[in-house]
């Protein structure tokens, strides 16, 4: 009998480590998103203001742009085209993440439906 207790309670701890497991991932995989949704939305903003700029008044003006922590100075229409490919790829990435987490939701609930795990929140 104590012996059944005993595998229950080890049961009972497993699940919750492998539920805690699910959750971490899906909360780093979200902050990811978030820092993701900003940068681009910063790199929007830039491109905006950037793009307002008459092209004839563009020619031969100074950009900075913050390459791996150094300020390199830029032309405009240099800038716009990193800033174009850079939110590509971060779009992508972002897009990436999006189905990485849905995957980890359905693994989730996967795994609770085949251990017949119910959240029980007092």
């Amino acid at each position: 009998m104590a012996d059944k207790q005993q595998e229950h309670e080890r049961k009972v701890q497993e699940h919750q480590l492998q539920y805690n497991k699910y959750q971490e991932l899906l909360t780093d995989l979200q902050n990811q998103l978030s820092a993701l949704s900003s940068q681009i939305q910063e790199h929007s903003v830039v491109d905006k203001t950037l793009t307002q700029i008459p092209p004839e008044k563009r020619e031969g003006r100074k950009c900075y742009k913050m390459i791996g922590g150094v300020l390199v100075d830029k032309t405009v229409d240099e800038v716009l085209l990193i800033l174009n490919q850079e939110q590509k790829e971060l779009v992508k990435s972002k897009e990436s993440l999006m189905k990485e987490l849905e995957k980890v939701k359905q693994e989730l609930n996967e795994w609770m439906t085949k251990n017949k795990v119910k959240i029980v929140r007092k």
